[in-house]
């Protein structure tokens, strides 16, 4: 299918990911080969055909789940930059070259078998310049009236190439229309929340057009031609995209989805199993044919498709899962093989059904339709045909063709701010710096050498912005300005301290970027000499800081107070600091977000009881005023002491909940006026100091 792409140039993804995109392509190419060798049943003709084997066609008929996989993961991979800047609290960054490296995968091959195909199998439908020209323009599954699909030979099955590429084009654009709503998140967690908004969007949109498609007695299969008509998988990559982000941004905060999918891979196969079998059993449809026949059967379809893309992708992409026979299988080198080339084994395999239904039109003679040529072969026969013929034509396709764009494209198009991630403990991802993720050579070609810089100088832009916002934050604004006491005073005089290092580091670690940018030249490539003395700057123990010597008993006679790091130590020792800073003003802002709002409701309850009491209410003045003083004792403790109120990972309310009590049963005596029996005595009093 168009939306499987192998990793191109340097980019490497996991065996098993391949392996299953393999699965998914094979599927599809069975289930095809099904349809047209009868082994499934069609009411496509009259009297309806059923299906020729029953068991065959029964474990068949499951296999059009696959497709969730084929769209799902590259929505993931594509919209998994996106979120994580966003988490972040950045603006979503430039997807352009994404997007061209996207078109550069899927259109030459694709323009390629619809040369051939015009040539062989279509030479007719030159005759007719629109009928032509509609699959070059990507605009073939849009069909006029009536809503029927009429593709050329060969082509069949390509409208999931203008599907994905509209898809494409779409996501930058959820991606805009939410990172403003989504920045305003307090928390690398309340961002990531925020961000989850297209998500039930996008599957309204799908659910919607189902049955728009349904209601209007249109073509079934137009429900999936479309665009709109798999938003809800694509919906399942942007979710998947967004709990992934949120796992590498902020370990802490790893979604408990995310965790299972670490710990439980198996959990996922057994329901992905579990799927596939009641796809099998077509609920409210018929077992063993080629379509769904009524709409619940089509909604229940619609929903396994979506969730088979999430169960069987999320164990192969988070990161530290633990290894499962699963995973083996899919990571052997034939499926890993068959995954890479498993774009072209789909785009080409109607394609090898044709020369081989009908080797004798391919150069002469008018070629027949697929439905022409309807069980004229058995299933087994036409399988390895087609299986062959689709293997071949996409070997030569990946090897002479996408391979060779895709490295180009890597080179000329990479993504500067795209930053590597490497396996840490379960459940989470430590960042690899691009100091230590460029390491250049003397040999190294200067396209590579010129990367590694473009890519450090844009994490040390990435580091500074990070930086900035944590100067910004509403938790550093509380705390320098505030009169601290307790808790919160010994954590911020360490903070003040490490924030000071923190800056310290960065401006040594930056002028050593700066210096490994200079080496290039006005063209952007290293000179001659560039390659050695670059690889000297990320490699070696470039960045000077100064630190707090050692107590004198300790201290070596060299000792001057200063220490020299690599640029990819001074990283790790930057996140390290910046991990704790984070997490102490994230704490401040957690408790000032929710006591502050609840004493000021306090406030406004206690002033109604001061009204009720003035207008002869029952209330004890000194029972009022004892409340008034817990509340002011509270006011004092979130300005100066904040991090008293939070305990464990959450904020401690037990007192606030008490004095909420006190008020609420002070303001139901001062409803009543003197000697009126308004209920309980003096018993309800405000809670004391802690």
């Amino acid at each position: 299918m168009s939306v499987v792409e192998a990793s191109g140039g340097g980019r490497t993804r996991s065996s098993a990911i391949f392996g299953l995109r393999a699965v998914a392509s094979l599927g599809l190419l069975t289930v095809h080969v099904a349809m047209f060798s009868a082994l499934l049943g069609t009411r496509e003709f009259e009297p309806a055909q059923p299906p020729s084997n029953v068991v065959g066609a029964f474990f068949v008929s499951g296999m059009p789940a696959f497709i969730g996989v084929l769209f799902a993961l590259p929505a993931m991979f594509y919209f998994r930059p996106v979120a994580r800047a966003i988490i972040r609290g950045e603006r979503a960054p430039s997807q352009r070259n994404g997007f061209v490296r996207r078109m550069l995968r899927l259109l030459p091959a694709y323009y390629v078998l619809y040369a051939v195909m015009l040539l062989t199998l279509n030479r007719d439908v030159l005759d007719d310049g629109w009928s032509a020209l509609w699959p070059a323009l990507l605009l073939h599954i849009y069909v006029p009236t009536p809503f029927e699909a009429n593709p050329m030979n060969g082509m069949e099955v390509t409208w999931s190439v203008p599907s994905m590429v509209q898809w494409y084009l779409a996501l930058p654009l959820v991606a805009w229309a939410v990172q403003g709503f989504a920045r305003r998140g307090a928390t690398p967690a309340a961002r990531a929340r925020r961000l989850m908004l297209p998500v039930p969007v996008l599957m309204g949109i799908g659910v919607a057009w189902l049955f728009v498609v349904t209601g209007q007695g249109w073509d079934h299969r137009i429900i999936f031609w479309w665009p709109l008509g798999f938003a809800p998988t694509i919906a399942v990559g942007v979710f998947m995209a967004v709990q992934l982000a949120l796992a590498e941004v902020s370990p802490k905060d790893t979604p408990r989805l995310v965790r299972l999918a670490t710990a439980r891979p198996q959990l996922f196969w057994l329901a992905s199993l579990g799927l596939y079998v009641v796809n099998c059993v077509r609920p409210f449809s018929v077992i063993g044919m080629d379509d769904y026949y009524s709409v619940s059967g089509l909604f229940i379809a619609y929903v396994i498709v979506s969730l088979f893309g999430l169960t069987a992708s999320l164990p192969l992409v988070v990161r530290g899962a633990r290894r499962t026979s699963t995973e083996r299988v899919l990571g052997n080198g034939v499926l890993a093989y068959l995954g890479k080339i498993s774009y072209g084994v789909y785009l080409w395999h109607m394609a090898a059904m044709h020369f081989y239904l009908q080797p004798g039109t391919v150069f002469g003679g008018e070629a027949r339709t697929l439905d022409q040529l309807y069980a004229k072969s058995g299933f087994w026969a036409l399988e390895a045909a087609t299986l062959t013929g689709a293997v071949i034509l996409a070997s030569l396709s990946y090897f002479l063709l996408e391979r060779p764009i895709m490295r180009w494209a890597d080179r000329r198009f990479a993504d500067p701010d795209r930053r590597a991630v490497l396996p840490g403990p379960a459940g989470s991802v430590v960042p690899r710096p691009a100091a230590a993720a460029a390491r250049t050579t003397k040999a190294a070609p200067p396209e590579e050498v010129a990367a590694s810089v473009a890519a450090a100088v844009a994490d040390r832009d990435a580091i500074r912005s990070n930086l900035v916002d944590l100067d910004r934050s509403l938790g550093r604004q509380l705390l320098d300005g505030a009169d601290l006491t307790g808790r919160t005073r010994r954590a911020w005089d360490g903070a003040t301290r490490d924030l000071a290092t923190l800056w310290e580091i960065f401006n040594a670690y930056s002028a050593v970027v700066d210096q490994a940018a200079r080496t290039l030249d006005a063209s952007g490539r290293p000179p001659e000499s560039g390659p050695a003395g670059i690889a000297e700057l990320f490699d070696g123990p470039t960045v000077l800081v100064s630190e707090e010597p050692p107590p004198l008993a300790e201290r070596h006679i060299t000792d001057n107070g200063q220490r020299r790091l690599t640029p990819a130590a001074a990283v790790e020792r930057m996140n390290e600091l910046f991990g704790g800073l984070a997490e102490l003003v994230t704490h401040v802002e957690a408790v000032w977000n929710e006591v502050t709002g609840r004493l000021d409701d306090l406030r406004t309850d206690l002033e109604r009881v001061r009204v009720h009491s003035d207008n002869g209410g029952t209330a004890p003045s000194e029972a009022v005023a004892a409340a008034r003083a817990e509340l002011d004792r509270l006011r004092t403790v979130l300005t100066a002491d904040p991090l008293s109120l939070w305990q464990g990972e959450r904020t401690d309310t037990a007192d606030l909940d008490r004095l909420a009590e006190a008020i609420a049963a002070l303001h139901e005596r001062a409803r009543h006026p003197a000697g009126h029996d308004g209920g309980p005595g003096d018993a309800a009093r405000p809670a004391g100091t802690r």
